[in-house]
């Protein structure tokens, strides 16, 4: 079904009429960059086998691992500081990892493209490399956390007050509105039995200090002031390429074909008898 004639935003130019968009900026800090377009990770899902379960007709994303170990829901929640992103295992309520809507989903991605990855990660080794960033450790009691080198990302490992206590890390974004208030942007979560390899590639997306590209109009107004936001040499076609390419790297590897069969004996020949 062709949807290029409705007036929606599906019709970017992430992979859609990238002519009608004239440049892309790069934003920095990344965190305030905005959420971007969903197809950054889904269609990137998509392409590596996992299966599609969306209702139709309903305004959400249901997406399945090939080897069915991992669910994830895209569901925009109608308060903003609700999860709207949330991935977790298949099977039972081991862990889960929940991001607002506004979180750029290029930091999302950093967390489900290494789901299958393996290896374990010290908790100091996640704090040295957010050090290594520029990111700020402080100390509240017996609580680590980070603060991001604009002061608007903070970075905590948290422990549950449950009879059994959960650990997660969880991220806040604001920005100050006055002395007092702020304007709360988005938060996440990851309950810290997650792959471990996962809640590395979250870390890791969430501190680079290399910015995000945005097309115009598209970096988000409650963080105007905050941003620092310049014209890309990357050219809107050039950022549609490096998508399709993205999908095209997540493809399952294909087998090569079998070799054709050796052709059936032809007839016996019989020898002539003199």
């Amino acid at each position: 079904m062709s949807h290029e004639r409705f007036y929606s935003r599906v019709n970017g130019p992430t992979l859609h009429r990238v002519n009608a968009i004239r440049w892309l900026n790069e934003v920095s800090p990344r965190h305030l960059a905005g959420g971007g377009d969903p197809r950054h990770v889904t269609e990137q899902l998509l392409a590596s086998g996992w299966g599609n379960h969306s209702v139709p007709g309903y305004p959400h994303v249901l997406l399945e691992s090939p080897d069915h170990q991992w669910h994830l829901t895209l569901e925009p929640a109608q308060d903003e500081f609700m999860p709207s992103w949330r991935v977790h295992p298949a099977q039972g309520h081991a862990w889960s990892a929940q991001f607002g809507i506004h979180t750029p989903v290029e930091i999302i991605a950093g967390f489900i493209d290494a789901l299958h990855s393996t290896g374990p990660q010290p908790e100091a080794e996640l704090w040295r490399l957010a050090a290594s960033r520029g990111w700020t450790m402080q100390l509240a009691g017996r609580q680590r956390t980070a603060l991001s080198p604009d002061e608007t990302a903070y970075l905590s490992r948290e422990t549950s007050l449950a009879e059994t206590p959960i650990h997660r890390w969880a991220v806040q974004v604001s920005v100050p509105l006055s002395e007092k208030q702020h304007r709360w942007i988005w938060n996440a979560s990851i309950d810290e039995a997650a792959p471990p390899a996962a809640l590395t590639g979250f870390i890791d997306a969430l501190t680079d200090p290399a910015p995000l590209l945005r097309w115009e109009g598209q970096e988000p107004r409650h963080a105007f002031g905050f941003l620092d936001s310049r014209r890309s040499s990357v050219t809107p076609e050039q950022h549609r390429l490096q998508h399709l390419r993205r999908i095209e790297a997540a493809h399952p590897a294909r087998t090569d074909a079998p070799a054709p069969a050796s052709p059936p004996p032809g007839p016996a020949r019989h020898k002539r008898r003199r």
